[in-house]
């Protein structure tokens, strides 16, 4: 069974930015945790089987979290 995890966090002072992919098996997950002053927003989505192969095979997708935000 695949299973992939990623976590990549951007901060800059009072701003943090999470982003998060995980595989397990044929399904899996992005998400986008945006902490702006003490507020949270959390958007999660499935991934396509496109993205899954991708990530499978190393290729870089551009705009993975754009439809997240």
């Amino acid at each position: 069974m695949f299973t992939y995890n990623s976590v990549q966090i951007h901060s800059d002072g009072k701003n943090e930015k999470t982003r998060r992919v995980t595989i397990k098996g044929k399904t899996g997950y992005k998400m986008l945790t945006i902490r702006k002053s003490g507020k949270t927003k959390k958007s999660k989505k499935r991934l396509t089987k496109k993205e899954i192969n991708c990530i499978k095979k190393c290729q870089f997708i551009p705009g993975l979290f754009r439809e997240c935000i």
